[in-house]
């Protein structure tokens, strides 16, 4: 293959936006923890803000495989 269409491809990423998650997806399995209680609990600032999350849900205060993979879901919230 040529370099200038493994670049066009490398470059796709760039264009296809994040898929977004649904509102009933769990994230934090061990407190049932779904993105609906994150956006709304983050709507204000529009990013996912893991003290808040933790004070009210005790978000990652169980396995804490939520905040491991953190990288995995947070980009798909809003």
């Amino acid at each position: 293959m040529d370099k200038e269409f493994l670049s066009q491809i490398d470059g796709l990423g760039e264009l296809i936006p994040d898929p977004k998650l649904d509102n009933e997806t769990i994230i934090c399995e061990c407190f049932c923890v779904n993105v609906a209680d994150i956006r709304e609990l983050c709507a204000a600032n529009k990013q996912v803000d893991v003290s808040l999350l933790e004070k009210s849900y005790s978000f990652g205060l169980g396995c804490q495989s939520c905040v491991k993979k953190i990288e995995s879901w947070v980009h798909n919230i809003f």
